[in-house]
């Protein structure tokens, strides 16, 4: 389980939440709203251990430290992938695609539609393309916690259909996930405004 108390973070003298606490127990799928620049992927930063000056805690009952990679997988906004290399190689050197085998990863490309790019440099493809290559990953991946922001942007209906009956084995096998969507595809146990917590 993963606790949050009392945690606030502020940007430019200015408080995007404030005092926000709630738990991530096994299998729940928490959905972060809010308007624009409400602090949505902020907050999936901060759990992630990407952003460290907040207020507050955060604590894991299995020991788990804050931004440790073991268990928790990792989805921004952005793709973090190289442009100068290819699909392939991407997949090789990113650390979401630790302990996974390749020929598994291909089948998620296969499946995502891009069994064709392996060998295409990352500079050339589509945004919904890219977004695919780590989907493939999240696909194969078996963590106890997923953050996961804007999982299904710039997807396709097949591929988006895919990542979410995805997400929900993955609730169903007893992970956590925090998500952050404009789409409607995935129903979440748990909402959180976080207008409700700025000031």
């Amino acid at each position: 389980m993963l606790t949050i108390q009392g945690l606030s973070y502020a940007y430019s003298d200015r408080f995007l939440f404030k005092n926000l606490s709630f738990d991530l127990n096994p299998g729940e799928l928490i959905q972060l709203k809010g308007r624009n620049g409400s602090g949505k992927t902020t907050l999936i930063k901060v759990l992630c251990g990407i952003l460290k000056n907040y207020e507050g805690s955060i604590s894991y009952d299995n020991g788990l430290n804050l931004g440790e990679r073991n268990e928790i997988f990792y989805l921004g906004h952005k793709n973090a992938l190289k442009d100068n290399l290819t699909v392939l190689e991407n997949l090789k050197y990113d650390y979401r695609s630790d302990g996974i085998e390749l020929s598994r990863l291909k089948e998620n490309l296969a499946a995502l539609g891009l069994e064709n790019y392996l060998f295409t440099k990352v500079s050339d493809l589509s945004e919904g393309q890219k977004r695919k290559i780590i989907l493939s990953c999240f696909l194969a991946s078996n963590k106890s916690i997923y953050l996961l922001d804007e999982p299904l942007i710039n997807l396709d209906e097949e591929s988006k259909k895919i990542v979410s009956l995805e997400i929900e084995n993955k609730i169903n096998s007893g992970s956590s996930i925090v998500f952050t969507s404009h789409e409607k595809n995935i129903l979440a146990t748990k909402d959180i405004n976080l207008d409700k917590y700025t000031t």
